[in-house]
């Protein structure tokens, strides 16, 4: 079975009314799945999502109306993967803009399960 939380690849969210969001971070939640959209520290307050419902799939996989699916950038997804481009690079370029190392930390603000290893789906976008 592949583990939503396992996943190195990037992630992006579809709700059920077709709208979607990219995913910079996930973690599991006793409600279900807490995950952070993309440039989520311009906005905390409206970035960081709990979804409630059971997980249910091998990707994608199915979260209350929701889904999560891996991105696929070979033309199947065009702007969100020019958004996922656009973030990698200023993600490298700008990174005093990024609060990565508060994910885990606001994670378990909100209740988040924490695994033992504690990285999980944090360094997929890294090198």
């Amino acid at each position: 079975m592949n583990s939503l939380f396992e996943m190195r690849s990037p992630l992006y969210i579809k709700y059920a009314d077709g709208e979607t969001r990219l995913v910079e971070a996930l973690f599991e939640h006793p409600k279900g799945v807490l995950y952070f959209e993309l440039f989520w520290e311009n906005d905390p307050k409206y970035s960081i999502h709990i979804i409630e419902g059971e997980i249910k799939g091998e990707g994608p996989w199915k979260v209350g109306d929701c889904s999560f699916h891996v991105l696929g950038c070979n033309h199947t997804h065009p702007q969100l993967c020019e958004m996922q481009s656009y973030w990698r690079q200023e993600k490298m370029l700008n990174p005093e803009n990024f609060r990565g190392d508060e994910l885990v930390k606001i994670a378990a603000e909100k209740g988040a399960i924490l695994p033992e290893n504690i990285a999980v789906n944090l360094d997929q976008y890294e090198g």
